[in-house]
């Protein structure tokens, strides 16, 4: 007999809800603008129509305002490899969740707004590394679930850093400099720059991946004097 679908929610609830994605919205809107750093709670506020009294009842402070996206993404990371197709490897699976990511995120401008709400600002960067290792975590225990070395996953924590570290890498200095030098086309005759820049950081993702895949065995091997 199948389930009773689950009530609506009623109209406290629903206003509750569109507060909290007023509260969100607003926030992200600042942060892209002004930086971490330049924002101020009562601008937040301020810009959802709301008190800074009532956004404290949603969010005890800015810097969980700002990572508020976290559990959503470690879920949908971890789910993007445990429910990859047959025949794919986790590889595969986090480096064509990164490639959607991005375009969902606006390409090379979704980098650009990151760096510049949080990824230089020196305050946020002890709670980014330890939402890495919380990612980290998850997909370790995903890993040795569906490999069944739970409780001597070397290798599923191994991966698990490695898969991380090119999300951590999408956002790193490296990759916006490598926009950077991104070539920029006359839209009359090609793509135009946004279009090229998104067009290098899915390629650098490819990249990324491919070094991954190829393994660090050799990487940095020294020349011999013979």
């Amino acid at each position: 007999m199948p389930a009773a679908p689950s009530p609506a929610p009623g109209l406290r609830e629903r206003k509750k809800r569109m507060t909290r994605q007023a509260i969100l919205d607003a926030a992200e809107a600042l942060f892209a603008r002004d930086g971490y750093e330049g924002v101020t709670v009562a601008q937040i506020a301020d810009r959802a129509n709301i008190s800074v009294k009532t956004l404290f009842t949603y969010f005890s402070s800015k810097e969980d305002l700002a990572f508020a996206g976290e559990d959503e993404m470690r879920g949908a990371l971890v789910r993007a490899v445990t429910e990859r197709p047959a025949g794919s490897t986790p590889l595969d699976a986090v480096r064509d969740f990164l490639k959607d990511l991005a375009r969902q995120g606006e390409g090379a401008r979704g980098v650009e707004e990151f760096h510049l709400a949080f990824g230089s600002d020196p305050h946020l960067r002890p709670r980014l590394l330890v939402m890495y290792e919380r990612f980290e975590d998850a997909l370790t225990a995903a890993l040795a679930a569906e490999t069944g070395t739970a409780g001597s996953g070397q290798a599923a924590r191994l991966a698990a850093v490695q898969l991380v570290a090119l999300l951590r890498l999408l956002t790193g200095p490296e990759t916006r400099a490598a926009l950077d030098l991104a070539p920029s086309t006359d839209p009359g005759s090609g793509p135009g720059p946004e279009e090229a820049r998104e067009r290098a950081l899915l390629s650098w993702i490819d990249e990324a991946a491919a070094f991954l895949a190829a393994g660090i065995g050799g990487y940095g091997a020294r020349a011999t004097d013979d």
